[in-house]
């Protein structure tokens, strides 16, 4: 969204028409003010009010200071969600209040006996303030004209209902308009400062029906009430400008169905009462002409149709709805609004237009698509009484083409629908067949098995799966609500020439079978195929498998043939192209020369191996899947990675009831030596912790193969892109699959991955020389470094001010876990007798606090904090803090006076388990670390030389007495790399000084060499590149100086001892 300071905001909008919000990419509420500014809303909960405050959003990476203090006042919608639930109006717009006298069964339309049409009414409105982009003559042809295909739309409304009712329902819409609105658009379309909702839609309504009969006197407008009940069926009006669906503009009108109420009247002796509303405009800004997707879900909603979207949010769990299937879940939006998909059989039959075929005795059955108007069912309750309703399996035939042409997949999709009295009571009455997560009325029976929003391409029979058969003993299998089987075997399903075949309960005819297994080992150009013989009538002569990038390949095309025939047969095919989609089939010769074929196993090769280096991200998707990866929501509950386009980038979302465990799988990397891959990661809520493992795996994507190699727990630069490493170099020169795995708990936020990189890591490189060239200029060598095309380097002044750092402790401080105890960024968990210890701070711990929570389920448990000077030595810091209650809220616990003075290196904490589980919240440490430095200049060389010369800025400026210290950093011209150890100068010194290691450092020049942080006892040589000896010693205390008896150049220092053993260059001049 652009805002009117032309400043740019990323906006999510949440909900429907039903209760709607839209908030910040990191979940705070907020909406439009009078000026066009979005505004951060404060939730009033004594007076059920969302507040608009006076702060301007910004996004993340953008706020001021000021901004993030006010944050820190606000709490992100997703941990107050009961409560803005609680804020909903009880009349929100539900389409069987438009049924008014019909609530749970959808209504019989009647049409004109001589034309055969039943008559709309469409109103045309302009706002005061907003006038339509589009005439009239548009919009008649929009929802009436034989063919529809402006920005390739598949037909216009009237089209949709007459293929999909077959020819039983034709509505013809009456389009009369734009009038304009005696108000401007706020006065009917802002938000109601609770609920939320539209303030005035109905006067809208009232408006343009009053203004279309005086522009149309003549017009009798009982011909709107098709079915004689004295009620005008339906008033359609299309406003001018966008939906608030699109939008999250609090000032644009969410598209919705719903009733006058107590404003209802009538003209020409009928009631006006029902009406719908939609957009002219699709999207943010420009002028683009809605596709019908959302007229014909609304219009479908007059007739008495269901949402299959879960429409009461996360009241008893989120149900999973049909996806791209179904006009009424996301397959609206197909083709970008402009090819619904086929109403579903159930939805046919609901309104009259369909009659399902019962399966129950032995049958072969060739089933046309749904598209044809042909569907069967199993009954899943035989026994039930009847005229109380039923409990069904119902099988349609889906094929890509005409409205289906946008849908995941085709072949049989089986779904399980539900419409007891009981379950229609409870929930299809009130809009909300599949509101309850754990008894949905209307879900897809996936043929893969994975019941996910993000993998519907795998619900279809046989599909990818090569799933033929639906019966109590497959998988899925054909169970009832009430866990009992159902005593019908859908078996040797099959798909031919855009038809469905199958067997019920054995079949009639007898018939050759062979099963068509999913192919393993699927590699970039090759792959293994598998089948079986189910069912043999003749002697086979031969088998094998052929395999195109169509839908039915034949032995007249590619195939190979198996060395012997056998129940199960197995080949190896080659010579595929990369990153490609293939039909797989096996056949079988019979003895007549008859051909039987499989099912045609629809796979992807995997993607090109990945050679270093590779720069790769997470934007090319194909038909809802993301390329070259694979992406497994482990847990099933319809949250994982998906894409988002406002940050091109894949984006795991939070989870209110889960936590998680979805998985981001890559195609084959060969790993060079040296070899690391990197990836760019971003988090957001600074109150919560994002978890994500890493694996490896040397054999296959599939997830039992996979090893964790490096786990990572983020708390740390909100609202940044960060670059993470893995270390990939004990893999070197194999082949190999990462997963990216999120494993954060529930009702955490958001964690974005964008890019990701394959390299041979450089090395460090160590410098050699850092000093005066002359009295105003400084000069600094290194070694080179392999494969290095340029340097960067860091020139900063050393201050006397410490560096006192504060953090979420992160996961890598954490060095010693042991006992029964979960370890994450700031946070420890403790379900038992456990012990953390964090690594070695060598100036200092200054502070230490944290949240003490404590769980269930009896007892007292004791958690222990102490620290260590020596890292032998420990001693208690603080009173020791005993649960006895659960507490999910939680204490502040501060140490800070038990610490700041006594410079412990490390901490531990700890819990004597008593029956009480503990967690330590938000665990934040200070420690000193070295001093401040005032970076003077940094960037990269031009090239790969290893010497760089730098200038003074004011006279005398390097012979003052200052400290400055430098790093050099290697790149390859993608990435730079770990930076050298730091080398410092200063005017009075011997010469360069440079950290060795822990606490060892070296000084040389002036044909001298000091060491200091020794240790008594270290023996110390010192020798030319030649081998000549300098010196040899002993120290006896933590320094030592020796001189070099005039010789000049590199030499190589070894000091060993039972502290410490290093070995390093130093430049003499």
């Amino acid at each position: 969204m652009v805002q009117p300071d032309g400043t740019t905001l990323t906006i999510r909008i949440h909900g429907d028409e039903n209760f709607h919000y839209t908030t910040t990419v990191d979940g705070y509420l907020i909406r439009k003010d009078k000026d066009g500014f979005f505004k951060y809303e404060r939730l009033d909960e004594k007076n059920k009010l969302r507040l608009l405050t006076s702060q301007r959003v910004s996004n993340v990476g953008k706020r001021s200071a000021d901004e993030q203090k006010f944050l820190g006042q606000l709490v992100p919608v997703r941990k107050q969600m009961d409560l803005l639930m609680s804020f909903r109006k009880k009349d929100i717009k539900r389409p069987e209040q438009i049924l008014s006298r019909s609530v749970s069964a959808p209504r019989m339309v009647k049409s004109n006996a001589e034309t055969k049409e039943s008559e709309y009414l469409v109103i045309l409105v302009n706002f005061k303030d907003k006038a339509m982009n589009f005439k009239n003559e548009d919009f008649t042809k929009w929802l009436n004209e034989p063919g529809y295909s402006v920005d390739g739309g598949t037909g216009s409304v009237k089209d949709y209902y007459r293929d999909n009712s077959m020819g039983q329902f034709i509505p013809n819409f009456v389009v009369v308009g734009p009038y304009t609105l005696a108000h401007e658009q706020t006065y009917y379309a802002a938000n109601d400062e609770s609920a939320g909702g539209d303030v005035n839609p109905r006067d809208m309504v009232v408006e343009a029906l009053t203004m279309a009969k005086a522009d149309n006197p003549d017009m009798d407008f009982s011909q709107f009430d098709n079915d004689g009940d004295g009620y005008m069926d339906n008033v359609n009006v299309i406003y001018a400008g966008y939906s608030e669906a699109s939008t999250g503009n609090a000032d644009d009108m969410w598209p919705h169905s719903w009733t006058l109420g107590d404003q209802a009247f009538k003209i020409d002796g009928i009631t006006c009462n029902n009406y719908s509303c939609s957009a002219e405009l699709v999207g943010t800004s420009g002028v683009k002409m809605d596709g019908i997707g959302t007229f014909t879900h609304e219009f479908g909603h007059v007739l008495g149709l269901k949402d299959m979207y879960d429409t009461d949010d996360y009241t008893d769990g989120y149900g999973i709805d049909p996806g791209a299937y179904s006009l009424y879940a996301s397959g609206s939006y197909n083709n970008d609004s402009r090819t619904p998909p086929c109403l579903m059989a159930f939805e046919r039959m609901q309104m009259g237009w369909c009659s399902p075929v019962e399966l129950k005795d032995a049958e072969d059955v060739t089933l046309k698509t749904v598209a044809d108007n042909e569907a069967r069912y199993i009954d899943c309750q035989p026994d039930r009484t009847p005229g109380t309703g039923f409990e069904w399996f119902v099988l349609e035939n889906r094929q890509q083409t005409g409205w289906d042409k946008y849908i995941p997949a085709h072949g049989l999709l089986i779904y399980h629908y539900d419409y007891t009295d009981e379950m229609v009571e409870k929930y299809w009455s009130i809009n909300g067949p599949n509101n309850n997560a754990k008894h949905r009325c209307m879900y897809i029976v996936a043929a893969d098995g994975i019941d996910d929003t993000n993998s519907r391409a795998g619900d279809t029979y046989p599909g990818r799966s090569g799933n033929t058969e639906f019966s109590p003993t497959s998988s899925p299998a054909a169970i009832n609500w009430n866990g009992d089987s159902v005593n019908v075997s859908v078996t040797n399903i099959n798909e031919s020439d855009g038809l469905v075949t199958f067997q019920v309960n054995g079949g009639v005819t007898p018939i050759s079978v062979i099963r068509t297994e999913v192919p393993k080992s699927i590699r970039d150009t090759s792959l293994k195929a598998e089948a079986t013989i189910v069912k043999k009538l003749q002697d086979v002569k031969s088998m094998g498998f052929c395999w195109a990038l169509k839908d039915e390949p034949t032995i007249e095309g590619t195939h190979v043939e198996v060395d012997a025939v056998s129940d199960k047969v197995s080949a190896e095919i080659t010579g595929l192209e990369p990153g490609s989609l293939y039909n797989v089939r096996a056949y079988m010769v019979m003895a007549d020369n008859s051909v039987v074929y499989g099912a045609s196993v629809p796979v992807t090769t995997e993607c090109k191996v990945m050679e270093a280096p590779y720069i790769g991200d997470f934007t090319s998707w194909t038909n809802g899947e993301l390329d070259c990866w694979n992406i497994v929501d482990n847990n099933g509950d319809g949250t994982t990675w998906i894409y988002d386009e406002t940050t091109e980038g894949v984006v795991y979302q939070f989870d209110y009831w889960n936590d998680a465990d979805d998985w981001l799988i890559s195609c084959r990397m060969k790993v060079p030596e040296n070899g690391a891959l990197y990836f760019i990661r971003g988090v957001m809520e600074s109150t919560t912790v994002e978890d994500l493992d890493v694996y490896v795996s040397t054999e296959s994507r599939d997830i039992s193969d996979f090893h964790l190699l490096k786990r990572f727990s983020f708390a740390d630069s909100f609202g940044e892109a960060v670059p993470e490493e893995v270390d990939l170099k004990d893999y070197a020169g194999k082949e190999v699959y990462i997963a990216f795995v999120c494993k954060s708990k529930k009702l955490q936020t958001n964690l974005w991955l964008w890019q990701f990189y394959l390299t041979e890591k450089l090395g460090k490189p160590q410098i050699t020389n850092f000093g005066l060239k002359d009295n105003s200029t400084l000069q600094v060598d290194w070694t080179p470094v392999k494969n290095a095309s340029k340097y960067y380097l860091d020139f900063a002044e050393v201050t006397d001010e410490v560096f006192n750092n504060t953090v979420f402790v992160p996961l890598s401080d954490f060095a010693d876990i042991t006992g029964d105890v979960e370890v994450r960024a700031g946070t420890l968990s403790f379900y038992g007798n456990g012990v953390v210890e964090t690594r070695d701070y060598p100036e200092g711990i200054t502070d230490c606090k944290f949240i003490l929570k404590s769980g269930g389920p009896y007892g007292t448990s004791v958690v222990k904090i102490e620290g260590t000077v020596d890292g032998q030595t420990w001693e208690t810091v603080g009173p020791a803090k005993e649960v006895s209650s659960l507490d999910t809220e939680g204490s502040e616990v501060l140490l800070e006076n038990y610490v700041k003075d006594k410079k412990y290196r490390k901490m531990r904490f700890s819990l004597n388990y008593g029956g009480r589980t503990a967690t330590i919240n938000y665990l934040t440490m200070s420690y000193n670390d070295g001093y401040v430095w005032d970076m003077l200049a940094s960037g990269a060389t031009p090239d790969d030389g290893t010497t760089m010369t730098i200038g003074e800025t004011s006279a005398g400026e390097f012979l003052t007495g200052k400290t400055y210290a430098i790093t050099v950093t290697a790149g390859d011209g993608s990435l730079f790399y770990d930076s050298s150890e730091p080398a410092y100068f200063k005017y009075d010194a011997t010469g360069v000084f440079v950290p060795v290691g822990g606490d060892l450092y070296a000084t040389a020049g002036r044909g001298m060499v000091i060491l200091g942080g020794l240790h008594a006892g270290d023996k110390i040589t010192c020798a030319s590149p030649s081998g000549q000896i300098l010196y040899s010693g002993v120290a006896d205390g933590d320094a030592c100086k020796f001189a070099l008896q005039g010789y000049k150049g590199v030499t190589i220092v070894k000091v060993s001892g039972n502290e410490h053993e290093k070995t390093f260059k130093l430049m003499v001049k």
